[in-house]
């Protein structure tokens, strides 16, 4: 920065130089108009260059700002792609997951259907079991005629067909409500034929002997008696055979059962001996 003139004499000795004069005399109008412009324009410049200075210093100020600011979203910036990139292995990692549970998934639902096609194929197994030894109901009840005549000619068809569960089904509905109508002889009787057919043999000589207890006087005891006999065959006890088919003959010779036990009971003799036991 210039320093200030302070005294006329120097004062007049710039102006001396500046016009090459031998002398300068100064007044002091002069010198003051003099002094007050050379103010003035030092002012101005100390004025224009404070003024410069704080520009700058604006200029530099922001210019810092903004560097600040470009150095926080950078580090922003790499945060987001550690981020990115930390999320990209944990993708990886829950779609690894995904498919590993995915395939258990489907090993589990496989599983699954092989217990419910096995649960099926035991269910009905046991139904069939149930049904053999009349424990399932082998038709729907609301299905049961009312009349016990129908309701035997059911039971009929049943054992025609082979339908032998459904068959004694129907025939122990008749006799648990009706067991003193005139057909539940009968109705025991296609019972104890399917018995024996199913190879239950021990079971029909329960029900053959239920029925000529309860029924010695109804229509169906000369066929009881024959199927009594191919009970006691399939057990192998041929004595307790031959001796039914000789009652069978002395008491119903004349009816179809009795006239056909005689050549029953020559074919129960020729039995070989491995085929009876008692």
């Amino acid at each position: 920065m210039s320093r200030r003139p302070n005294s006329p004499r120097l004062l007049c000795a710039v102006l001396a130089l500046a016009t090459l004069t031998p002398a300068c005399w100064v007044t002091s109008s002069e010198h003051d108009r003099v002094r007050a412009a050379l103010d003035h324009r030092l002012g101005a410049l100390e004025n224009n260059d404070r003024q410069r200075r704080e520009q700058l210093q604006q200029a530099v100020d922001q210019a810092t700002a903004q560097v600040r600011t470009l150095n926080e979203q950078l580090e922003q910036a790499r945060t987001q792609t550690r981020n990115l990139a930390d999320l990209g292995v944990r993708i990886d990692a829950l779609e690894e997951r995904i498919r590993t549970l995915n395939g258990a998934l489907d090993d589990l639902r496989h599983s699954v259907d092989e217990t419910a096609t096995a649960r099926t194929q035991t269910d009905a197994r046991i139904t069939s079991i149930e049904r053999r030894v009349g424990i399932a109901p082998a038709v729907d009840p609301s299905q049961i005629p009312a009349d016990n005549a129908a309701l035997l000619a059911l039971a009929r068809t049943a054992f025609d067909a082979r339908d032998y569960p459904r068959a004694r089904f129907l025939v122990q509905a008749l006799v648990t409500r009706a067991p003193q109508d005139a057909l539940a002889d009968d109705a025991l009787l296609i019972q104890a034929r399917a018995l024996v057919i199913e190879n239950r043999a021990a079971t029909a000589v329960q029900d053959l002997n239920r029925l000529l207890q309860t029924y010695p006087n109804g229509d169906a005891v000369p066929d009881a008696l024959a199927v009594l006999s191919e009970a006691f065959v399939n057990l192998r006890m041929c004595t307790q055979a031959q001796r039914t088919l000789r009652l069978l003959m002395e008491r119903h010779g004349r009816t179809p059962a009795g006239t056909a036990a005689r050549a029953r009971l020559e074919q129960v003799r020729a039995l070989p001996r491995e085929a009876c036991g008692g």
